[in-house]
């Protein structure tokens, strides 16, 4: 059956290459065909996972480009993937029947395309032994053992069963009702480990965090009662509901339990009192498996601490702060990087912004030496750096089996240095680190020497601070990293692509030995996709005001000419700004608008994209440059890159348009209202137009950017377009999905009255999607949004 299935999967994609080469044979595309199901580029894999030894990675796809995914298995060695389990193979989840409606003419809400879309699978993970996969699939509990043909079914339950990963080969951890239970497989032995988690008083249990032999498990208790609820109206039923999703800041403690249940009350962690808001963001257990690493924010989202639990739960319990850091701005989000060595529970590496770019640091947690006495050990608790970059002396040997002791004194040391930033790290061995950064510079894509649009992967000795790069392969973007765990030779997944190759998986041992060769385990890409001749993006650097060099993304029309008397019209693309980058030699999630943005350039336009402040890749300076004011220097950035445009580029000044969703669509805003001698014509997707809107709905990310509403409350004013409405002198075209939980349509709809009473109206254009949500899914309605984008430019700028 497995083989029979592995042919399948070359047929499938063999049909979609011919389906592909009869439609998209002609060079000029279509609206409809870039935002067709399937995709003109394919379907990406999804839910991909390496196996801990390293042989085997799952992932999910389908082989017609259309939802339901099936689960695929493929060696690391290279070789077709097989599809070993499907959504028809599993038992169908019950629904309430369908009552009869008589009354059927109008709007059917499950039609074919939500019918598909509804119990995916998803969320395998693998058993330490590489043998079997946990999935939960309807509510319930599968395992499927690799080899078999069918999945065991492990629970039937009407309360759902989520979060499922194995503590060991025949323990399952996971989530029911708000709790955490365990469940044996060989005995059917059900063990409940929570018992703080409370739905109806909106108290949830986070994070479950089990040592690696699966005898501890630390999780967060969060208390959610003082979050208020945002309603998201949905009127497509026969009578409009108004679910809510609960939004605000939460209370968190650490508490531990044995895996056994042999405990009625967990051990709560006494970490030092936070200050204002704070959050965990992550917990590791060293190599003793008796020990915790807590990392936390508070004050505000400014201060990050990290903190060295000592043997948890026993009478020698010991806080250890191992660093501290305050930002006067906000707390980077790859200072979360931190990883305890595999062998020696007194050493880990972390990231930290400290020097402007986040970069590894090694700390060293000293061990008491033998008949100190607990006076000694109360006196401890410095932190010293005292060593150069690569100097590192380590009690990994006294350490090995567990310190008897620490004294509270840490030592760090800078592992890496350079105006790049570290992205993605871990251990390969005890003496060796791998990692992704933005070090190399790119030298393509039209390009002069350009910044860091690839990611490449590096190893590094901590004792000699030797390092290299280990990237076979040099062109192209690295994104999704994954190590084995039980691997004589570390091997690394990852998704790789460039600008006009979407992403596949790829596997990359990594040695000391010299680069290995990489191998391409998906090929999911149509070959007509490849063959299309798409106008190559020109990246460069443009200079900005404050003497700040802008990292741009130029598209040109074919026979684009600076010479010529014809002036262009010209669209600026504006991405989200959910800390992302988007000028790559790589495929993300624009993929559509970069097809978007190759029709503009068919149709003559030069298209602008640009990595403004607060743009991911480019350290702590340029992400934090846009604090205080959310349209202030990264404003300023485009309208410094639409003058260069014109200067350089032969862009027409009067006929500029700008488009973008999300932070594009404030920024979209932004321009046409402030700007109207620069901006001919914008159009707002999904936009925040009040940003004390945006603190209800996510005030995490406000608050690091502006603070707090009440507190500051002159941020929010100066960054929100809706203040500046009265100044709209140009047409405006707004799109929102009426769902969106993230960006409420109350935004727009706001601006819509407030230009109706300010007479502005004239120079308003609206659609409303009623099913969608932030992200767009049905293909007819990015059809019907991109269709409206480029007949209101065509109008426009022409």
């Amino acid at each position: 059956m497995n083989l029979h299935r592995s042919l399948r999967f070359s047929i499938y994609l063999s049909v979609i290459v011919l389906f592909c080469s009869a439609r998209y044979s002609s060079q000029t595309l279509t609206v409809r065909e870039i935002m067709a199901e399937p995709s003109i580029a394919g379907m990406r894999v999804e839910g991909e996972k390496l196996s801990p030894d390293g042989t085997k990675v799952i992932f999910l796809w389908n082989a017609e480009g259309k939802q339901p995914r099936d689960l695929y298995l493929v060696s690391t060695s290279g070789g077709d993937p097989v599809k070993i389990l499907s959504p028809s193979d599993l038992p169908p989840p019950s629904r309430p029947p369908e009552k009869e409606n008589k009354l059927d003419y109008g709007l059917v809400l499950r039609d074919d395309f939500a019918k598909a879309r509804e119990n995916q699978l998803g969320n395998f993970e693998w058993s330490p032994d590489s043998k079997r996969l946990v999935t939960s699939y309807g509510g319930d509990l599968y395992v499927l053992t690799i080899g078999e043909a069918k999945p065991r079914r492990f629970t039937k339950t009407q309360t759902s069963e989520t979060g499922a990963r194995f503590l060991d080969n025949e323990r399952i951890l996971f989530s029911q009702s708000g709790n955490l239970f365990v469940l044996d497989i060989s005995n059917s032995l059900l063990t409940q480990i929570s018992r703080e988690g409370n739905v109806p008083n909106f108290i949830s249990v986070l994070n479950p965090t089990p040592n690696k032999p699966g005898t501890l498990i630390a999780y967060v208790v969060s208390d959610g009662s003082k979050n208020k609820a945002l309603l998201v109206p949905n009127y497509l039923d026969e009578f409009t509901a108004a679910p809510n999703v609960r939004r605000g800041w939460t209370d968190h403690k650490v508490v531990v339990a044995p895996a056994d249940g042999s405990r009625e009350t967990p051990f709560e962690i006494k970490l030092p009192k936070p200050e204002g808001v704070s959050s965990i963001r992550r917990m590791v257990w060293p190599a003793d498996n008796r020990s915790l690493i807590i990392d936390r924010i508070d004050k505000d989202t400014k201060r990050r601490q990290l903190f060295y639990v000592y043997n948890v739960g026993s009478k020698s319990e010991k806080i250890i702060p191992i660093i501290e850091e305050t930002d006067d701005k906000w707390q980077a989000s790859l200072s979360a990087i931190f990883e305890p060595n595999p062998k020696d529970p007194s050493e880990l590496f972390f990231g930290s912004e400290k020097d402007g770019f986040n970069h590894l640091y090694l700390a060293n947690l000293e061990a008491l030496e033998e008949g100190s006495t607990a006076e000694t050990q109360r006196r401890g608790g410095s932190q010293a750096e005292t060593r150069p970059v690569g100097s590192v002396s380590s009690a990994r040997e006294k350490a090995a089996e567990g310190p008897p002791g620490l004294s509270g004194k840490v030592s760090i040391t800078q592992l890496t240095k350079g105006s790049w930033q570290v992205e993605w790290a871990k251990w390969t061995d005890a003496e060796s680190i791998v990692y992704t950064s933005t070090e190399k510079r790119v030298e393509r894509l039209n390009s002069p020497l350009f910044g860091p649009a690839e990611r490449q992967l590096y190893l590094l000795k901590i004792d000699s601070g030797v390092g290299r790069n280990v990237t076979n392969r040099a062109s192209g973007m690295r994104t999704g990293f994954q190590i084995s765990e039980a691997a004589q030779t570390p091997v690394v997944l990852f998704e790789g692509s460039a600008w006009n190759r979407p992403g596949e998986l790829y596997v990359e041992p990594v040695s000391w030995s010299g680069p290995k060769e990489i191998v391409q385990l998906t090929r999911t890409t149509p070959e007509s996709f490849g063959s299309i001749k798409w106008n190559v993006p020109k990246l460069i650097e443009i200079p900005s005001r404050d003497g700040k060099k802008i990292p741009t993304k130029i598209y040109l029309p074919t026979g684009f000419s600076v010479t010529a008397k014809q002036k262009y019209p010209m669209v600026v693309f504006v991405h989200g700004a959910g800390y992302l980058q988007n000028v790559i030699n790589g495929w993300n999630n624009y993929y559509r608008e970069f097809m978007f943005n190759e029709l503009l350039t068919q149709k003559g336009y030069v298209v602008l994209d640009i990595d403004y402040r607060g743009s991911a890749g480019y350290g702590r300076d340029w992400r934090t440059d846009v604090y205080d004011f959310l349209g202030g220097k990264d404003y300023d950035d485009h309208i410094d890159s639409i003058d260069y445009m014109v200067k350089s580029y032969g862009v027409n000044p009067t006929k500029v348009g700008v488009y973008g969703g999300s932070y594009g669509g404030f920024m979209a805003a932004m321009l046409a209202e402030r700007a109207p001698e620069k901006i001919a014509a914008a159009a707002a997707l999904r936009p925040v137009f009040d940003w004390k809107n945006y603190y209800a709905a996510s005030p995490g990310y406000t608050a690091q950017r502006l603070g707090f509403p009440d507190k500051n409350p002159e941020a929010y004013r100066r960054s929100s377009p809706i203040t500046y409405a009265d100044k709209l002198e140009r047409p405006l075209l707004i799109l929102h999905g009426m769902s969106d939980d993230n960006v409420h349509v109350q935004d727009s709809i706001q601006m819509m009255e407030k230009l109706i009473r300010l007479g502005k109206s004239k120079y308003l254009e609206t659609m409303l999607y009623p099913s969608e949500n932030h992200g767009f899914v049905r293909p007819e309605s990015w059809t019907d949004e991109y269709e409206r984008i480029l007949a209101f430019f065509e109008k426009h700028l022409k």
